[in-house]
């Protein structure tokens, strides 16, 4: 490949180098050759003269940046970048999916760097191999001429392959069963219901930033879940991305995920029963209030912080308790009964909760009298002495555990 000489042409050249992890940086300048103002020891004239005869080395060494050909073309968050980030986004995936040291970009502007890697980690949740990255800007008489992008790897290329090897058993999984004909409410179902089955919430897990975390760990905390949901949907050609912000006080995942043409917000980590009052449940189990849900009902929890542009999902029709008919826009007789037989049906079947979900909260709120404080649901599940309950009157929603 042809070397970018535009360095080693020019003996009286002044060239500095910065160097950055992220967005922090350590910088220094080479003083011209013939500068003569300042007396210094001979050992540091000498170690300068060599510090810039390796920099001049380094950049003479530096490939051209590289026309990437994209196989990220369809995937959210690549799509909402310019014609000129998204060449700066092809060469970061390269270099990362290639396990290359260090790549020269696209560019001499370091300050979307960040933004930009960050669109490449939520478009492709099974990077499992890097962290993060660091840059490196060369400058020609303070101006940034030549920019390299080196990724921080956490393992080395051939435990990468071995670690690929094992997920890709554990995955199949997660994907057994799932037919290439069911409809992709379906498939997204499925995955988010084994996920929380087979893998549990823990601030400790290893690796929890990262799918080896849920794939060989089977315990993760939520950027686990939301890489390992995007990885697994991405498998079953439904497009996914990752999400980033703040949920509950503290930094949260969670996914966007298209069906129908249409997005909608999920939220796996929040499905598990056990994140939200883990003390008081003995218990697992999967709740789907946050599968499939509008922006407005996301944003009463959610705030995300991702720098590139987010849809405003308002369409119903794959909320999950709309298309498993359980979602009730009145409390008339005909409604009363059809909630009376959910709750039998469910308790007929030994499952240990059924979860139902109201227009407003003032439904809510009457058929929770009705049922539970008036105990009607006894009329309906035979033999049903005790039963449990939660409520969450911000989605609209409660849940009959049964003993």
């Amino acid at each position: 490949m042809k070397r970018n000489r535009l360095f080693g042409k020019r003996r009286r050249l002044a060239v500095g180098l910065l160097f950055a992890v992220l967005s922090g940086a350590l910088s220094g300048c080479a003083m011209p050759e013939d500068f003569a103002g300042i007396l210094r020891p001979v050992e540091e004239v000498v170690s300068t003269v060599r510090q810039n005869m390796e920099l001049r080395q380094q950049m003479n060494a530096l490939e051209l940046p590289k026309d990437v050909e994209s196989i990220s073309a369809g995937r959210y968050a690549y799509e909402t970048l310019p014609d000129e980030e998204k060449k700066i986004y092809d060469q970061m995936l390269d270099a990362v999916m290639n396990h290359e040291e260090e790549v020269t970009l696209s560019t001499s502007d370091g300050r979307r760097l960040e933004d930009i890697f960050n669109c490449v980690k939520a478009d492709h949740g099974g990077l499992f191999w890097v962290e993060s990255f660091r840059y490196t800007q060369y400058q020609r008489n303070g101006h940034t001429e030549v920019m390299s992008f080196a990724p921080n790897y956490i393992m080395t290329e051939q435990e990468r392959e071995e670690m690929q090897k094992k997920i890709d058993r554990r995955v199949q999984n997660y994907l057994k069963g799932i037919e290439n004909s069911a409809d992709d409410y379906e498939k997204v179902k499925t995955i988010y219901r084994r996920l929380i089955q087979k893998v549990d919430y823990n601030m400790d897990a290893q690796n929890n930033q990262n799918i080896i975390s849920v794939f060989i760990g089977k315990e993760t905390v939520c950027q686990g879940y939301a890489s390992a949901m995007q990885y697994l949907l991405e498998k079953l050609d439904i497009p996914c991305v990752i999400v980033t912000g703040m949920a509950k006080g503290g930094p949260h995942a969670w996914n966007l995920v298209q069906l129908d043409e249409e997005w909608y917000y999920v939220d796996a980590t929040w499905g598990n029963s056990k994140y939200h009052d883990d003390e008081e449940n003995d218990v697992k189990y999967v709740e789907y209030d946050y599968l499939n849900i509008t922006t407005e009902e996301m944003l009463q929890d959610h705030s995300p912080q991702v720098k590139f542009a987010l849809p405003d999902c308002t369409a119903l029709l794959n909320n999950y308790f709309v298309k498993e008919d359980k979602y009730f826009t009145d409390l008339e007789e005909a409604s009363i009964a059809k909630l009376g037989s959910i709750f039998k049906r469910a308790y007929k079947k030994g499952k240990n909760n059924i979860s139902v979900k109201f227009s407003n909260r003032e439904l809510c709120a009457q058929a929770k009298e009705y049922f539970l404080t008036q105990y009607h649901i006894s009329d309906y599940c035979d033999g049903l002495e005790t039963v449990y309950y939660k409520t969450d009157m911000q989605m609209n929603i409660f849940v009959v555990i049964f003993p």
